[in-house]
């Protein structure tokens, strides 16, 4: 799936409250990861036998300096300056011969250092790839016990546990068609793939300041960020030119079928679905499009596309190259974007003793789409970050500006006390 203009690389940016030196940082990336998990010292080759395919080899000239970067952004060390930096890499293709995976330790970003990770696809899911990233931290994570089960075997069972009961089985054909003829509608946004990528991001949403919207509303933190997202890409497509009555937006929403159990080694490689998510965009007010979001969201727990994404997932994973580009190019042509919802730990976590205060992770995005949303939670705070396609979405902070009015249009929903 990895385009010139389209990488199959998942983005990550950590802000830490203080300045960590890279030898501390190597320290513990070498205990906290690469002993924890080989893969990082591995490398994809092609082999003809047993047959052919990509396999996974250990690099024998591996060289931790060729992976992690220390950089110092000019001054004054702001957002446009570390902007700046990411926007210089997000097209940049990682180095097959190596394993492909970079970090980049950026001082100087306000008082701090932010930790700016592109790891590739291929050596897991973004979800995977967030939690080794959050492993990095001092804090032991809770998770569940972890399972004895071989590795294709809790793959499977994964993957059962997510099949329908007989109800929503009965409307597997009706999602199926869904999947099937969905398209995506005409916009600004659909636009051919440019090489050049940026990213930006809002300041952090209070989960607290959301209180009395979700007591009044019945719905999720999710919920009112997906609904605040939807709201920003009205506001961004309507100051493009596109028709007061605009279309909803698909946008493809990544499922992780491994569960909460602790990540282990052999956990790594790529365990998830996708849905097809129409952000109600048509809905012309802030209240309707939280109610129309939440209903939306309810719909996709309860039915078994996750399940049969899954199945076409693994079946493209089977077809000859050339198949499988034209297979992953029909469905994702049907989402103007990828948009990734993570919960990261409610507890505060911290680096080498300092704080971590943001976190971000992009999903890539495949085959024209323009578009990647981040959304994370963490320590009572929410994070969200636009990744986009440079030449559809020249001005990026319109979208950070949108969001922000969104979320303090439905904020001023709530009753007061």
């Amino acid at each position: 799936m990895d385009r010139p203009d389209n990488l199959m690389v998942v983005e990550g940016l950590m802000v830490v409250d203080g300045e960590i030196d890279r030898d501390t940082y190597v320290r513990l990336l070498h205990e906290r990861v690469l002993d924890r998990f080989p893969r990082f010292r591995q490398r994809a080759r092609h082999a003809w036998l047993p047959w052919p395919g990509q396999w996974w080899e250990d690099d024998p000239s591996f060289d931790l300096d060729r992976h992690v970067r220390e950089v110092r952004l000019p001054a004054p060390g702001d957002d446009a300056a570390l902007e700046d930096h990411v926007a210089s890499c997000l097209s940049r293709a990682l180095d097959r011969q190596h394993p492909p995976w970079e970090v980049h330790l950026i001082q100087g970003y306000a008082g701090g250092t932010a930790i700016y990770t592109r790891l590739h696809h291929a050596l897991a899911d973004g979800t995977a790839l967030f939690r080794v990233v959050l492993s990095l931290a001092d804090e032991e994570l809770t998770t569940e016990p972890v399972s004895d089960r071989p590795g294709l075997l809790h793959v499977a069972q994964s993957a059962v546990r997510a099949l329908p009961g007989t109800g929503r089985l009965l409307r597997t054909p009706m999602v199926a068609e869904h999947l099937l003829l969905a398209r995506r509608p005409a916009s600004p946004l659909s636009l051919p793939p440019h090489h050049g990528k940026r990213a930006v991001w809002t300041p952090s949403i209070d989960v607290a300041d959301l209180h009395g919207l979700r007591r009044a509303t019945g719905t999720t933190v999710t919920d009112i960020v997906m609904s605040a997202l939807a709201g920003a890409l009205r506001r961004w497509l309507l100051t493009h030119g596109a028709d007061p009555m605009v279309d909803d937006l698909p946008t493809m929403v990544p499922v992780d079928l491994r569960g909460s159990a602790a990540l282990r080694a052999e956990d790594l490689g790529n365990q998830f679905a996708l849905v097809l998510l129409d952000l109600p965009v048509g809905v012309d007010s802030p209240l309707g499009r939280l109610n129309e979001t939440a209903a939306r969201m309810r719909a996709i727990k309860d039915s078994p596309e996750a399940w049969l994404t899954y199945g076409l997932l693994e079946g493209m994973g089977m077809m000859h190259p050339r198949l499988r580009v034209h297979a992953t190019d029909f469905f994702a042509r049907k989402a103007t974007g990828v948009t990734t919802s993570v919960r990261g730990p409610d507890q505060p976590l911290h680096l080498a003793g300092l704080p971590i205060t943001r976190l971000w992770a992009w999903a890539p995005m495949s085959a024209d789409q323009s578009l990647s949303t981040s959304i994370v939670g963490h320590a009572g705070q929410i994070h969200v970050g636009f990744k986009v396609d440079a030449a559809a979405v020249t001005d990026p902070e319109a979208l950070v500006a949108g969001l922000q009015a969104e979320i303090a249009e439905l904020i001023a929903l709530a009753p007061s006390r």
